[in-house]
């Protein structure tokens, strides 16, 4: 059943010329997907460039959002992704203000994502977590999750745990 549902959204997405960023996104290859001459090539395919922005998103290039938001205007469908994007662009500029300008985030109410920087931006505004060393320590929604959040010269950095152990980092400027 889902070769099935691959093959009907390839061939759907084919007749509007870009069955390759669809077939690329069902495959998880959105480092393929993300790219500027991808945003150039289908600059004006609202549909094309909320598959880019969502791939950027999965592999954590959030600062490509910013050539995508302002090209999403003339749909509805195309406005909400790019309230999507920017809202994720904003919790990110947040708190890094935050970690390194000690701006206080209390007063921000933004709209949840499932981006991990929307759920780290609600809880350190809320207060909800511990401080050690200078890294923020907070605990995920599933068990055993932990995230830590901490500044290393110009960048800021958020590393995922599982019971303990390192299982993803990223990093934001």
């Amino acid at each position: 059943m889902r070769l099935l549902n691959k093959i009907i959204l390839i061939l759907f997405f084919s007749f509007f010329g870009y069955a390759s960023i669809v077939d690329d996104y069902i495959t998880e290859k959105y480092e393929k997907i993300c790219t500027f001459k991808n945003i150039h090539d289908y600059g004006n395919d609202e549909k094309a460039l909320s598959i880019i922005g969502v791939s950027c998103i999965k592999i954590d290039k959030i600062y490509m959002l910013s050539y995508l938001i302002n090209k999403l205007k003339k749909t509805d469908f195309g406005r909400k992704n790019a309230i999507y994007f920017l809202t994720i662009l904003m919790q990110k500029k947040l708190l890094y203000s935050y970690l390194f300008d000690n701006m206080p985030l209390n007063s921000f109410n933004l709209p949840l994502t499932d981006y991990v920087l929307s759920y780290v931006f609600e809880k350190i505004k809320n207060k909800e977590f511990q401080k050690q060393d200078g890294i923020i320590i907070i605990k995920g929604a599933k068990e055993g999750v932990v995230y830590k959040v901490y500044k290393n010269k110009d960048k800021m950095y958020l590393d995922e745990y599982m019971n303990d152990n390192l299982t993803k980092r990223r990093w934001y400027r």
